[in-house]
């Protein structure tokens, strides 16, 4: 069968959108996105299985275009034409709806699939609106189409007020213009839609209190990133009530600036009270982790309570949850709000965006907490560059868990993955006794600019001796550099932050790449340098006396930035000089760094060696507090039982069935081919 090409380009480029993300839907859909307003667009879905006796998943979606011509939607890996996969919908001259299944081959004219997978539902045009409804599977089988997954989604379309003709068996359209065509991350997915908020949609939510806090008119400076800093406190505290949602308050100038907005629970001992009162009623605020915030917010607002990310609209915790709220009631009075300001255009402004608290007097049945895991705020997370992929490994060990988890368990409700731009796929796995149970968080198509947490269906349980392993994903082929480990988004992190219930004293479980092991796998045997001291390396909290173990030593990212007398945190390994092997004595490890001639093959070899090599293992209460580990050293899991991805049932069934008839598959149609295995069960069926 001879491929058909569509006579139009239709460059489907990544577009940053600031309208409305996804969102819970009315009626049938359970999502949807509007962007009547920017884009003229506007589509719905839900997901749902079929009856078969292998359900499979479907997708059911209404695309809606101000349009009067054709109009085009689909799928793609980056959000640009190539590798797309796409459902073009019109009406004859004769007045019968049409929709037709194509692909992306780089940025030319798209083609039609050899395999037709897109039904067309219904089909209108009405009021200057073109609207049509298609359903297809989630995996088609087909290897021209985009598998759908609970990752991140980049949804495309195009449409133009032309009329397509049928010419041929070809399918001819002029082009769409620049204008009529975008992009949209989304999360297809059942979880990544959020619900109506109390301030929406209060008589879903009776009892619902509203608490927000702004910034005033905190000053952003004309760098890349800026942290900000400021207190606020919790005074409606005559009796326990529990948060039970948020939302981002964005200053409308400021959108494309606001980056993330983290909220940490403030322990405050008895002595300081007064002091964290001051700081809350006339303290302007100051930028994080440098002179001008004031020590005791470093030391003692520590603890997450909450996390907003660009490309989220918020969060409403399950019916079941709260967040305790104010200290006598098991939560926290006193919060240091961290505002991340990226700023590439290094503007000079000001802003008073801030956070909206959704609280309540009705209480949840259980009192909830964030906890965070993967690899901790360290220049030991390293990435070198020119790398298709190279893969950090976090892990968050049993012993760990055995202390601080009860018998019981604890129970995941909502996950949030986060790394920075050279971050591509990022996931949590869960081992029980060596045998690998589901995934609980996982995107292979992450968006540095859409970052919505998802509540899960299915909750996962964690109980004592559990390892929990993050596995990040990079991609440096266009960087020239090696990238470390900090806040600023050209520094990395990596990271799951996850909502549970019932709340324990755990706030952050962390590992990081042994010192020793971590030079060892650069072809260093040995260094030293007096930025060590800050940084605490080598970690070795059993040379501290009994009383300081427990102390949380100010050695993370965020402390560090802060490190004073000419050390540039961002430069660390400048600082730290090469003793051993004599013929790269005299080097700096950052100098090393930069002379090794990086390929894909080294780099694999470093990321095996750091792997499997050891680590140190961070276990972590509220209040600067770690857990003091019998073995503060840990190496990656054994791992007896992992789980293997395989071809869906049905899939496999289709290929069989295929074989069988001597048909293969390609995306230029079906080829009769000679089964070698086919001719010989024939030969041995007639002896």
């Amino acid at each position: 069968m001879e491929c058909q090409k569509l006579a139009v380009v239709i460059l489907l480029l990544s577009l940053q959108i600031e309208a409305k993300i996804v969102s819970e839907g009315d009626g049938d859909w359970t999502h949807q996105v509007n962007l009547e307003e920017d884009y003229g667009i506007r589509f719905r879905w839900r997901n749902f299985k079929d009856d078969t006796d292998e359900p499979q998943k479907w997708l059911l979606m209404e695309f809606a275009a101000r349009s009067s011509g054709y109009v085009g939607v689909g799928f793609s890996p980056h959000g640009g034409m190539a590798g797309g996969d796409m459902a073009i919908a019109w009406e004859d001259s004769d007045g019968s709806p049409r929709v037709m299944d194509f692909h992306g081959i780089d940025n030319g004219p798209p083609i039609q699939d050899s395999k037709q997978d897109y039904t067309l539902l219904s089909f209108q045009f009405r009021d200057g609106w073109t609207t049509f409804t298609f359903k297809r599977r989630w995996d088609t089988c087909d290897s021209s189409d985009i598998l759908i997954t609970n990752d991140t989604m980049r949804l495309i379309w195009a449409y133009s007020d032309s009329k397509p003709e049928m010419r041929g068996g070809n399918f001819y359209a002029p082009y769409h213009g620049t204008v009529n065509r975008g992009a949209r991350s989304v999360i297809l997915a059942d979880g990544g839609a959020y619900p109506p908020f109390p301030d929406e949609k209060p008589d879903l939510y009776p009892g619902a209190k509203i608490w927000d806090f702004r910034m005033d008119k905190a000053p952003v400076e004309p760098k890349n990133t800026t942290y900000y800093c400021k207190i606020v406190k919790f005074t409606d505290s005559s009796k326990k009530h529990h948060m039970i949602g948020w939302k981002p308050l964005i200053q409308k100038e400021n959108r494309n600036i606001v980056h993330h907005i983290v909220v940490f629970e403030c322990r405050v001992p008895e002595d300081e009270v007064l002091q964290f009162d001051r700081y809350h009623a006339s303290h302007p605020g100051g930028t994080c982790y440098t002179p001008n915030m004031p020590a005791p917010w470093g030391r003692n607002c520590v603890s997450f309570s909450l996390a907003w990310v660009v490309g989220s609209e918020g969060e409403m915790l399950p019916d079941h949850v709260g967040n305790p709220l104010g200290e006598e009631h098991g939560g926290a009075t006193y919060f240091m709000v961290e505002m991340h300001y990226e700023n590439p255009g290094l503007h000079t402004t000001k802003d008073s965006s801030g956070i909206r608290i959704f609280y309540t007097d009705q209480l949840r049945q259980y009192d909830g907490g964030m906890m965070l895991v993967g690899y901790r705020h360290s220049p030991f997370l390293l990435i070198p560059p020119n790398q298709n992929n190279f893969m950090i490994h976090g892990v968050c060990g049993s012993e760990c868990t055995s202390k601080m988890i009860p018998s019981s368990g604890i129970r995941i409700s909502n996950t949030l993955v986060h790394l920075h731009l050279a971050g591509k796929k990022i996931r949590l796995r869960h081992f029980r006794n060596g045998i690998e149970l589901p995934l609980i968080a996982e995107d292979n198509h992450y968006d540095f600019n859409y970052q919505q947490s998802r509540s899960l269906k299915n909750e996962f349980i964690i109980l004592p001796g559990d390892e929990l392993i993050t596995e990040c994903e990079y991609q440096t082929k266009n960087v020239d550099r090696y990238i470390i480990g900090g806040l600023a988004t050209n520094q990395e992190m990596c990271q799951v932050f996850f909502f549970y219930y019932p709340r324990i004293p755990l706030s952050q479980c962390t590992s990081q790449y042994e010192f020793h092991d971590f030079l060892r796998g650069l072809h260093v045997d040995a260094a030293e340098g007096d930025v060590l001291k800050p940084l605490n390396m080598p970690y070795q909290p059993e040379l501290l006396p009994p009383e300081d173990r427990e102390k949380d030593l100010a050695d993370d990212a965020r402390e560090l930035e802060a490190i004073e007398e000419g050390i540039s945190f961002k430069g660390v390994f400048n600082y730290i000089n090469i003793t051993l092997p004599t013929n790269l004595r005299g080097k700096t490890v950052g100098k090393w760094l930069e002379e090794i001639k990086w390929s894909d093959t080294n780099g694999k070899e470093l990321e095996r060696y750091w792997k499997y090599g050891k680590q140190y293992q961070f276990c972590s209460k509220p209040g600067l507090k770690r857990v003091i580990l019998d073995e503060h050293i840990i190496h990656y899991p054994k791992i007896t039982k992992a789980i293997k991805k395989e071809k869906s049932a049905v899939c496999q069934k289709e290929h069989v069935l295929q074989k069988s008839a001597g048909l293969t598959l390609t995306s230029k149609g079906y080829h009769l081919t000679l089964s070698l295995t086919i001719t010989l069960l024939t030969l041995e069926f007639f002896k």
